[in-house]
């Protein structure tokens, strides 16, 4: 069964005036996107590193809704977005997203590292095109 992981990290964070503020909003906006989205997050969205956050959504997924409402969120912030689809080897959906691991999190890691290499806001990484 195939997942849909969506790993995001602010863009020139460093260069933020006010990076508490921002993490705090960011904070925010991760508890109402979990509210709203709830339907279809396996494994709520949290902050894993830093200025980055990452959940787990059922497969197909409406990414691009809750990608809009980050933007709407957090408007004068650019950020990158990795997202991996595929399977997951941990399916104890009481964990943590990043206590969670498989192929779908190795491909939005990949992705994420690939979008900031070539600075491109959203890169998506999967095995079969016909599944897609």
């Amino acid at each position: 069964m195939n997942y849909c992981t969506l790993l995001c990290d602010i863009k020139d964070s460093r260069k933020l005036k006010d990076r508490e503020l921002l993490q705090y909003k960011i904070i925010d906006m991760l508890t109402e996107a979990n509210t709203l989205f709830k339907d279809i997050i396996v494994s709520p969205f949290l902050i894993t590193l830093g200025d980055e956050w990452e959940g787990l959504l059922k497969y197909p997924c409406s990414y691009s809704n809750i990608l809009e409402f980050f933007k709407t969120s957090i408007p004068d912030v650019n950020f990158y977005t990795g997202i991996g689809i595929g399977e997951i080897v941990i399916h104890d959906f009481k964990l943590t997203v990043n206590q969670l691991d498989g192929p779908s999190f190795y491909r939005s890691r990949e992705a994420l590292n690939y979008a900031k290499g070539k600075n491109l806001p959203l890169v998506i990484l999967f095995d079969d095109w016909k599944n897609f």
